[in-house]
């Protein structure tokens, strides 16, 4: 039997990142076009499909559906069993239940139950192939869904324990199966080498899985890693980069399991052809002027915009404070940083902007505000007294969103002194916060807790708003037609270096 696997495509289906005007060897549809599928055959996806690209953003706002792109190239490719993504949840139950509908594939997952019984959810199938293997499949969404998401976009579907559902399904697997596989929309929570654990929340649990469970093949997602095939503790496992970059290839006898990550083929695809409209229409849509500010805006190294903060991330501070009336304000920026030019286009926006994330109003007092500070400053080490990125934002991923940048403070990190005791200078309107409670815009993904700020989720929220901060950004610079834009700059600094 042949897998053919791909995860985390995040709607990227033509060769191209949308960030850049240019063409390169990626997307679904080049994928579609560099496999062969026969009845020995079995096509798998891993989840996050709906979100996180130029091309779904457009699709939502023009409301591009029946059916929607994403869906019919999943079954151009013949797709047979999905797991949901944590990302495919983000446009709530009936979103969710039209776009599963139409790939034409079935939904695997054996911790998600649509309790309204619309949703035909497999938790468990058995596939045999022309030599009588029967090779036994699962679905596994990592349970983090629940802290992430908006109850109201789950709807009736209930989201249950990942190990749990993980152990429960490998018996019924060996029971009647001659080969069990997992397919876990979520990453490894180790380093892969040492088994040193490397997170220690229970958003990625792949490690512990191959370590505990006795899955022949683990292929697992959400991390947006590439990792070949490799052998952990007697369980065969690999991820598939993000971005339709690469999709694996699994051939299983009753003897062997082998398999690879490989590049889509080099060329245009019958896809592109058949969808070139879609993509002149996305590209003219990026390419439309919406404002002009005062100077242009280089993209500075990952390193030095933290250091010395980034004039990008105090405009989206800027608006968060000026569309919510907070104190101060939070914004983190994707791992690749871009520039503004003087005359901003929504390419330009949507590229350092890259979520439609929601932006939430929470009460904090200096506990909160200096915890939170600390672990953004947890992202310096020192390399022969020069600041690098801390292996705790790079590893298991990269992870540099996680840094984020204040506006309506100030304050000064000193990178020489211990984690924990770097925020040496923090201020309001040029006062110790002391008692005071200050009201922080912070966007849906940090107001969960998400990256390692604990503290936020305990905190009240004062109000929240429905706008998404890419919709809000693009609309900013219309409503500001015929002036040259300009935003203040934080008060920060990062001393002992």
């Amino acid at each position: 039997m042949k897998i053919i696997y791909t995860s985390d495509l995040h709607s990227y289906l033509f060769p191209t990142t949308y960030t850049s005007v240019g063409e390169r060897n990626i997307g679904y549809y080049r994928i579609v076009d560099s496999y062969t599928k026969d009845e020995d055959t079995v096509v798998i996806d891993c989840g996050d499909n709906l979100q996180g690209s130029v091309l779904s953003k457009y699709v939502m706002d023009k409301k591009l559906f029946h059916p929607f792109p994403q869906a019919a190239a999943l079954k151009d490719g013949k797709v047979d069993f999905l797991v949901p993504g944590n990302h495919d949840f983000n446009y709530g139950y009936e979103v969710f239940k039209e776009f599963f509908s139409e790939t034409g594939g079935k939904i695997l997952a054996s911790n998600l139950v649509d309790t309204s019984g619309e949703l035909e959810i497999l938790p468990h199938v058995v596939v045999t192939d022309s030599t009588g293997l029967r090779v036994g499949f699962t679905g596994v969404i990592t349970d983090w869904v629940n802290v992430w998401e908006k109850p109201g976009n789950l709807g009736p579907m209930v989201i249950s324990d990942s190990r749990e559902a993980a152990e429960r399904e490998l018996s019924w697997l060996k029971e009647n199966a001659d080969k069990a596989v997992l397919i876990y929309h979520g990453g490894y929570e180790c380093n892969l080498e040492s088994g040193e654990i490397l997170q220690s929340t229970r958003e990625n649990i792949a490690y512990e899985l191959c370590r505990d469970l006795s899955y022949d093949i683990i292929l697992t997602g959400h991390q947006h890693r590439s990792v070949e095939m490799r052998d952990i503790s007697g369980t065969k496992t690999m991820q598939c980069p993000a971005f339709a970059v690469a999709y694996g290839e699994i051939e299983i006898t009753k003897d062997s399991i082998k398999g690879e990550l490989k590049p889509p083929m080099d060329k245009k695809s019958k896809g592109e052809v058949e969808n070139q409209e879609l993509s002149k229409a996305i590209d003219k849509w990026l390419d439309e002027e919406i404002g002009k500010i005062d100077k242009p805006i280089k993209a500075p190294r990952r390193v030095e915009s933290a250091l010395k903060g980034n004039h990008i991330a105090d405009f989206f501070n800027y608006l968060q404070l000026y569309y919510t009336g907070a104190d101060i304000s939070c914004t983190a920026l994707n791992n690749n940083l871009y520039s503004f030019s003087s005359s901003i286009t929504v390419r330009e926006i949507l590229s350092s902007c890259q979520y439609p994330n929601s932006i939430y109003v929470i009460e904090v007092g200096e506990k909160e505000i200096r915890a939170a500070l600390e672990r953004s400053a947890e992202f310096f080490t020192l390399v022969d007294g020069k600041p690098e990125i801390s292996k705790a934002f790079l590893e298991p991923k990269a992870e540099m969103y996680n840094y984020d940048y204040y506006m309506g403070l100030s304050y000064a990190f000193d990178i020489s002194k211990e984690i924990g005791n770097r925020v040496v200078k923090l201020l309001w309107k040029g006062e110790k916060i002391g008692d005071r409670k200050l009201k922080l815009a912070i966007n849906n993904y940090r107001v969960t807790g998400a990256g390692g700020y604990p503290l936020f989720p305990k905190c009240k929220v004062v109000k929240s708003f429905d706008w998404d901060m890419q919709d809000q950004s693009i609309e900013y610079f219309k409503s500001m037609k015929g002036k040259t834009v300009s935003w203040p700059y934080a008060d920060f600094e990062t001393i002992g270096y």
